[in-house]
């Protein structure tokens, strides 16, 4: 497949992760924020559009919606653990996986990291600081991000603690209804090795492209929906290659 983007340190390819990823090889890390299918209690909440489920009323700023947002619990397991079994055979020994997730598929999740055949080593917190409030009880302020390794792992000399503070992204810093806050995504690179290359099934607007740009790997984005695939090209297109 040609790629929809390139440069020496990105390539962004237009299309379904299932056509792309069995084409490609030596992967050293896959850090992603798939669609988390979540957004209700029940089938027909996460039916909804991606924008009324994720987005404040009020909102301003139009974004586009996202696709893949509305499988129900069974098939969100089986979808995962296909993709990431599908990764994994593309991925080195010791290569890492790192997967954003919020608190309702966040058991999914864990079990979908080994029904691809990934071991799985745990589960690190992104704390918003401040979430939607919740008259029941605790407010939604955090996600998790489920990590594990092909095999052993690799030894390093990086140690990054397990969780990370930061507010989520607004205004025009703001591509993606779900956009990850770029230092987020940075602590997030950092389960990779120098000079790896990270793979991001589902880019959306690349904020994992641009984190890993900035420090040094070389990544692999895809996207289904080609309006994703152009803001991430243009975000790219504008960041320098760190030194």
């Amino acid at each position: 497949m040609k790629p929809y983007y390139e440069d020496s340190a990105v390539t962004i390819y237009h299309g379904d992760s299932f056509d792309v990823i069995p084409a490609l090889e030596s992967v050293d890390a896959v850090i992603t924020d798939p669609p988390y299918s979540s957004g209700g209690a029940f089938r027909g909440d996460r039916m909804a559009s991606t924008s009324s489920k994720y987005v404040q009323s009020g909102t301003a700023i139009y974004r586009p919606e996202f696709a893949g947002d509305n499988r129900d619990q069974r098939s969100f397991l089986a979808w995962c653990s296909l993709w990431l079994n599908c990764a994994r055979n593309a991925a080195t020994p010791g290569a890492c996986v790192a997967c954003f997730i919020d608190w309702r598929q966040l058991p999914i999740m864990t079990d979908a990291i080994q029904c691809g055949g990934w071991t799985w080593r745990g589960v690190a917190v992104w704390s918003k600081k401040y979430g939607r409030p919740n008259p029941s009880g605790f407010s939604s302020a955090c996600e998790f991000l489920v990590w594990g390794t092909n095999g052993a792992g690799l030894s390093r000399d990086d140690y990054p603690c397990g969780i990370v503070e930061a507010a989520s992204p607004s205004g025009e810093a703001k591509e993606h209804i779900a956009q990850k806050p770029e230092s987020v995504m940075n602590w997030a690179m950092r389960l990779s090795q120098p000079n790896a290359v990270v793979l991001d099934p589902f880019m959306g607007s690349g904020i994992t492209l641009v984190a890993a740009k900035a420090m040094g790997r070389k990544a692999i984005g895809i996207e289904v929906d080609e309006q994703y695939c152009e803001i991430a090209a243009r975000r790219l297109s504008q960041e320098v290659l760190a030194l």
